[in-house]
């Protein structure tokens, strides 16, 4: 078990890293891999020992329940032609032609422990390729292709790593393995429909942003541990609970929660990302002295191997599909895109392996066949596609001029923002004739709304000439006066209550993108938390 100073010091190393990373400008799975490799080299006779059946419980929820919450269910619909094309279909060709490879390669290992290899190291790792993507400004299809596919890779390829964990030792039929997969896939759905139910309906009887976060926290393992239990894909069942709660349940949480929602989540995912890769370093070098019976070039070949599948096969399924007549469109949008061969190279370059094969790898029981053989293997995909696709995808996407400006969302969420306050401002003209308010608290609404559009307007003003964006606070006024600070407080959340409606009203009609929508949605948060109690 890991101690208390063992946990210290791996976190006092994943903070060390993460601010070298940050300061070098890179993504710190990155440089999370090259420590890993740095502890599995330094001669030690301590070891820390990993509970496997723990491993994915305390890894696999958060990280993709995480994803699950950062995708727009809307635009998971617009995309979901090219994400099932890349997270059902070339995860299922990628695991197939891997377990394929490695059962020829690698004498006297069966069939199914070659394939809980392949699935494995079949899903790419959303958080390296959406962090670089992001942070280079790709454009929002494709970044929104890539984080579908990362969330949902991960539930295809879990749930056919359970099932070849399973069987081995086990006289398993195809029969029997057609059933396993649609009971997982049916049941597993199923329970996380129910447990994102549950949430929604829990989260309306408090009002505490703590709490509700907890309840958050809670929700992905609610979904995991009962359809892991039951046979079921607790993997499925995280993500069904994810998208549910993210079409349903956003509005039961309070403006306070939902904005402390995303830094409760960044922190989970980054400190349990860096745990993954420190700790397989740790686990790595007992493994390597296991190995020292098999010849160091077989090794080598066998993780040549691998890597050169897991990166072909990804170019020519995309190419390939790409290339049949009537098929040019996988990747597109309803519409030929301008420069389809770029698009899919980047996506096709976009493969990094990272930490959810990490933790599949180390939650294999100890007692599996060729368990070190296969977390070794893994590794050596994810350093060698984090390495080199992840260094290698920023000048690449540079290159091929596929960098876009932020601007023009700048632009629409201030619009929106705009159009928002000046449905407010005719709010409160319409409270100017009613005595459920005083004039001059009235008053001072309309005085902080109005300066908030003359703010807004010389905001688009500087963005749309090039300017610097002025900086400065969005929110409406805070009262000064003790006197009516109650009706203050009061007029102030029904005219944000009002915009929020709007703002609904405006996404369901699709006059605004999910993104502008949370680009405004958190201005508004921000508004109503600045109240003063």
């Amino acid at each position: 078990m890991i101690s208390i100073a063992d946990g210290i010091g791996l976190l006092i190393g994943i903070v060390v890293i993460a601010t070298v990373a940050d300061r070098l400008r890179i993504a710190y799975p990155i440089l999370l891999v090259i420590a890993g490799i740095g502890v599995a080299l330094i001669p030690t006779q301590h070891r820390v020992a990993l509970q496997p059946e723990l491993v994915l419980l305390v890894f696999l929820p958060p990280l993709i329940y995480d994803a699950s919450l950062d995708t727009s269910e809307r635009e998971l619909r617009t995309q979901i032609r090219p994400i099932l094309f890349l997270a059902v279909g070339l995860v299922l060709a990628t695991m197939v032609t891997v377990a394929v490879v490695i059962h020829s390669v690698v004498g006297g290992m069966s069939w199914a422990v070659a394939f809980a290899l392949g699935a494995i190291v079949s899903p790419p790792d959303s958080v390296a390729a959406t962090q670089i993507a992001g942070k280079l400004g790709l454009p929002r299809r494709l970044v929104t292709i890539l984080g579908g596919e990362g969330m949902m890779n991960d539930a295809t390829a879990l749930t056919a790593y359970q099932v070849a964990v399973a069987a081995v030792g086990s006289a398993f039929t195809v029969a029997d393995v057609a059933w396993t997969f649609t009971f997982a896939v049916v049941a597993g759905v199923g329970i996380g429909i129910a447990v994102g139910w549950l949430g929604v309906r829990a989260l309306r009887f408090t009002e505490t942003p703590v709490i509700e976060n907890t309840v958050l926290l809670i929700l992905p393992f609610a979904a995991y541990l009962p359809a892991d239990k039951l046979g079921a894909s607790g993997v499925l069942a995280v993500v069904a609970t994810g998208l549910f709660f993210g079409r349903y349940g956003s509005a039961s949480l309070t403006a306070g929660a939902r904005l402390q929602q995303r830094e409760i989540w960044d922190l989970i995912v980054f400190v349990l990302t860096g745990l993954s890769f420190l700790l397989v370093g740790l686990e790595l070098r007992p493994i390597l002295d296991s190995l020292t019976n098999r010849e160091s070039g077989s090794l080598v070949l066998e993780a040549l191997a691998v890597v050169g599948v897991v990166v072909v096969v990804r170019f020519v399924w995309i190419f390939g599909a790409t290339a049949i007549p009537g098929a040019q469109q996988l990747l597109g949008s309803g519409r030929r895109p301008s420069r389809p061969w770029r698009e899919s190279t980047v996506i096709g370059w976009a493969g990094m392996r990272g930490a959810v094969s990490l933790a599949a790898a180390l939650a294999l029981p100890q007692s599996f066949p060729h368990r070190d053989l296969l977390v070794f293997l893994t590794f050596a995909v994810i350093v060698a596609t984090l390495f080199g696709q992840g260094l290698t995808l920023p000048p690449l996407i540079r290159r091929l001029g596929l960098v876009t400006r932020d601007e023009q969302t700048m632009v629409l969420v201030a619009e929106a923002r705009r159009r928002l306050t000046i449905i407010a401002l005719s709010r409160i003209e319409e409270l100017t004739h009613t005595d459920r308010f005083p004039d001059e608290v009235v008053e001072r609404i309309r005085t902080g709304y109005e300066s908030q559009l003359a703010r807004i307007d010389r905001r688009l003003e500087a963005v749309r000439s090039g300017g610097v964006e002025e900086r400065g606070g969005e929110g409406g006024p805070i009262a000064d006066a003790r006197g009516h600070l109650e009706a203050e407080r009061e007029l102030r959340k029904l005219v944000i209550a009002m915009e929020r409606t709007e703002l609904d009203h405006l996404l369901a009609r699709r006059k605004v993108s999910d993104r502008v929508a949370d680009g405004v949605r958190a201005a508004l948060d921000i508004d109503e938390t600045t109240m003063r109690p």
